[in-house]
């Protein structure tokens, strides 16, 4: 029979890594809390803080 591998087994990397994002109008990379959706458009564009005070 075949065994099955354990998932659990740590990576060792116990440092966590920011999740980014790329601004769909500017195309530069910002952390989550600086995301923005505008949801005028459809499809709803996500934007970082910056544009969307431009786009207001």
């Amino acid at each position: 029979m075949t065994e099955k591998k354990d998932s659990s087994v740590k990576t060792g990397n116990k440092k966590t890594q920011e999740i980014t994002f790329r601004c769909q109008r500017c195309e530069t990379l910002y952390p989550l809390e600086d995301m923005r959706s505008v949801t005028r458009f459809n499809p709803v564009l996500i934007v970082c803080k910056k544009c969307e005070k431009e786009l207001r």
